[in-house]
């Protein structure tokens, strides 16, 4: 088997979503014998997302604080957070590396809002995760956490989920993220209207951009402990072990016991699927 992973690139911390601070997130990964962390809270910006359908259901969620809808008005906050983050990981003695998750929306503007937000920080890397689907015009996020209450119309519910991977091949073909974190994190949410076979030829696509830009793509552990399946399924890693695709082990912790949790059978699944590229940053 190869040599099991020494490092992670997305957690979170209490920044966010996670229930753990920076401190016990660093301190953790050097008692496991981590090398480095990337820590990458969430980003989620959207101009509607006060506005979207979704959002009474969603106000009252323990994540709430982590979306917004101006880059503008949230700027103070994760220039603290960057800071902070270099700070403790100094009097830690520990190599960490800021990033961030970022949910991308393709309406007119957003990327360039990004960048803009991005040059203003002192931030190692970015990488994708998305959690929302849109309308066809993207102006209606819609939380894949919710989409249960929101969409009742099998068909309709396709639309969002073929726009959705349409997303992340426009996210990939961006050049703006160093990896694309749980692939298809909609196997949590979307019940039968989802399936490893269903939705193959906007995968492919996804998966071929993949390849063009040189973009890594993530195992999560984080599919065992919620689907008992790793994100990505079987089916897409097999396509990805025939490319020139680089992967890379994540947990997607949000707390510090599933830090590096699970990372010796996300080794056996890439040695079993004979993907031997590994992305490193």
């Amino acid at each position: 088997m190869h040599n099991i992973q020494t490092y992670s690139y997305h957690c979170h911390t209490t920044f966010s979503d996670g229930r753990s601070s920076i401190r016990e997130m660093i301190r953790r990964a050097k008692d496991i014998g981590f090398t480095e962390l990337g820590i990458s809270d969430h980003l989620i910006v959207h101009k509607n997302m006060f506005q979207c359908e979704c959002w009474k259901y969603m106000k009252n969620d323990r994540a709430a604080k982590i979306y917004n809808s101006s880059f503008k008005s949230i700027l103070p906050y994760f220039q603290q957070h960057c800071e902070e983050i270099r700070k403790i990981a100094k009097e830690e003695n520990f190599k960490v590396l800021v990033g961030y998750e970022v949910d991308y929306f393709p309406y007119n503007g957003w990327v360039e809002e990004l960048k803009e937000f991005i040059g203003q920080l002192d931030i190692d890397y970015l990488h994708s995760g998305n959690h929302f689907f849109c309308d066809e015009n993207y102006d209606n996020p819609i939380s894949m956490t919710y989409v249960e209450n929101m969409v009742s119309d099998k068909s309709l519910l396709n639309e969002y989920i073929t726009r959705h991977f349409d997303m992340l091949r426009q996210c990939v073909e961006s050049g703006l993220f160093r990896f694309l974190a749980h692939f298809d994190y909609l196997q949590r949410y979307c019940g039968d209207a989802y399936s490893e076979n269903l939705f193959w030829t906007e995968k492919s696509s996804v998966i071929d951009a993949l390849e063009q830009t040189n973009t890594a793509l993530e195992i999560s552990t984080k599919g065992l402990r919620r689907v008992g399946n790793f994100y990505p399924d079987d089916r897409i890693l097999d396509a990805v072990s025939k490319r020139n695709i680089s992967m890379v082990i994540n947990d997607d912790a949000h707390i510090i016991s599933e830090l590096g949790a699970d990372f010796d059978k996300a080794e056996l699944a890439l040695e079993r699927h004979s993907i031997t590229r590994r992305f490193k940053i």
